[in-house]
């Protein structure tokens, strides 16, 4: 290696890092064959070093490193009544999502807008009745009645 310049050197010597593409000359982490230095192996979205703690490894339709937290911030489907996240129960990862007319919900935001009664069918855990839906508001049966008796009443 007598005659080599400090950078051909570097290059036979070191690996260089996915995330920055410099050199790396301390501990080297790495997942599914790419090197990354422990600074640059951090979650794209709080920027907490990913080394030591769950994280979900980049893909082609999420390309960067994320925390657990952070990616299902970011990725999970959200609850079209109260708009947050629908995550996973605690200690399984599993969702449960309650879908209605091409649309997600979290079981316990089903519920009708009018008087907050489930609107699960009745074969499920809940006594709900099912869901009606007038003008785009998901209500139960006698909620529905009343706002179609509103509606179509003559002036």
């Amino acid at each position: 290696m007598a005659g080599m310049t400090k950078e051909e050197l570097m290059k036979h010597v070191y690996v260089r890092c996915a995330e920055c593409d410099d050199y790396i000359t301390d501990k080297i982490i790495r997942l599914e064959g790419k090197p990354y230095h422990g600074h640059c192996f951090f979650c794209h979205g709080c920027h907490k070093e990913l080394s030591g703690i769950s994280f979900v490894p980049p893909s082609e339709e999420h390309p960067d490193l994320y925390c657990v937290d952070c990616h299902q911030e970011r990725y999970a489907k959200r609850c079209n009544s109260c708009t947050n996240p629908i995550l996973p129960n605690k200690g399984t990862d599993e969702s449960r999502i309650l879908m209605f007319m091409e649309k997600d919900y979290h079981v316990a935001c089903f519920k009708c807008q009018d008087c907050d009664r489930s609107l699960r069918a009745a074969g499920g855990n809940d006594s709900g009745e099912g869901c009606y839906p007038f003008q785009g508001a998901l209500l139960c049966r006698p909620c529905n009645q009343t706002r179609v008796e509103v509606f179509t009443r003559p002036e």
